[in-house]
């Protein structure tokens, strides 16, 4: 039996600071700073970056609503479940790793994996074979608990049997920025 990590992990650029998410901002805003993180990092978002993570963020903010009830934040701010400052994501260098019971559970929603690749995994023909019981899932605490328990959590760390090209990670949303305010007085 498997069980959860205690800490979670948000990657963000120094620059534009921590606990940001790019669909709070203007389209064009938002495809400036796309456009900047593709010219000056080995990340290369891919053109219809943005209107699929909109897409994504509108079933998101849907699920988390049906199950939970209407979230303080409309986009949510996001984190890895485990301990991923790793320093590997070039567009993301600065890592703040916090303790999972430090945030209310009726803040946090889970995906496993990210929500990007969740989604189409459940809802696209092409991934019919790859697709697993928990794709296109939003998880509370307690469901993400009793997922990871019977699954395990994926296997870029090393803390499962098998690797698999889609499922690297569990992502974390948090709903409400008021909780995370604390842990921003050193930054």
């Amino acid at each position: 039996m498997y069980s959860l990590p205690d800490v979670i992990t948000h990657n963000y650029d120094p620059d534009r600071g921590a606990f940001r998410n790019i669909c709070n901002l203007p389209p064009w805003e938002a495809e400036t700073i796309l456009s900047e993180i593709r010219n000056t990092t080995q990340s290369s978002p891919k053109e219809n970056y943005l209107r699929r993570r909109l897409r994504t963020e509108r079933w998101l903010y849907a699920e988390r609503t049906r199950k939970c009830g209407k979230p303080y934040l409309k986009h949510p701010i996001y984190f890895f479940l485990g301990d991923f400052a790793d320093g590997r994501d070039p567009a993301r260098p600065e890592s703040l790793v916090l303790p999972l019971a430090s945030l209310p559970p009726e803040v946090l929603t889970f995906t496993y994996p990210d929500s990007m690749a969740s989604l189409p995994l459940a809802t696209e023909a092409m991934h019919s074979d790859d697709r697993k019981p928990y794709h296109g899932q939003v998880f509370t605490l307690a469901e993400i608990k009793a997922v990871v328990a019977q699954f395990g959590v994926p296997s870029s760390h090393g803390l499962t049997a098998a690797p698999d090209v889609y499922d690297r990670f569990i992502e974390v949303q948090v709903w409400d920025d008021r909780p995370l305010r604390q842990f921003l007085v050193d930054r």
